[in-house]
């Protein structure tokens, strides 16, 4: 197997898990255009699909929204940080200290104590703001 274009981009695990989710949704509406038999995809895809979306949806990413996201990226700019380090809080939104350093190399001789409380606050309010929309959503 050939890449072709290597590492585009990055992409979180709330963004697989979309992905994933939009792939079977149109492919269940294939098999309901066109039927089953004309909606052929490999064997093993369904089976990689549902561990993937049963993983997945067990993690972080099941408290993410778009918007959420995109908000926490915004607010952890003035940080500083990389895209790598960006992408693991965004994957694991780590609820204290400890847990934050596992992620980010160095955390305490990079950032003082004040801005890792802001950090941790940011994360809060996407796992919070989730919650509220669940409770008051659709």
């Amino acid at each position: 197997m050939k890449v072709l274009e290597p590492c585009e981009a990055l992409l979180s695990n709330y963004e697989v898990l979309e992905h994933v989710q939009d792939v079977k949704r149109r492919y269940r509406e294939e098999i309901t255009e066109k039927g089953r038999a004309v909606a052929m995809k490999p064997g093993n895809l369904e089976t990689v699909m549902k561990e993937l979306i049963d993983y997945l949806t067990s993690t972080a990413a099941a408290s993410q929204t778009s918007e959420t996201s995109s908000h926490l990226v915004e607010s952890l700019t003035r940080f500083n940080f990389e895209k790598i380090e960006v992408l693991m809080i965004l994957n694991h939104l780590p609820k204290n200290e400890t847990e934050l350093d596992v992620l980010i190399e160095e955390l305490e001789s990079r950032l003082a104590e004040k801005e890792i409380a802001e950090i941790l606050e940011a994360i809060h309010t996407v796992l919070e703001t989730k919650t509220n929309f669940e409770v008051s959503g659709p």
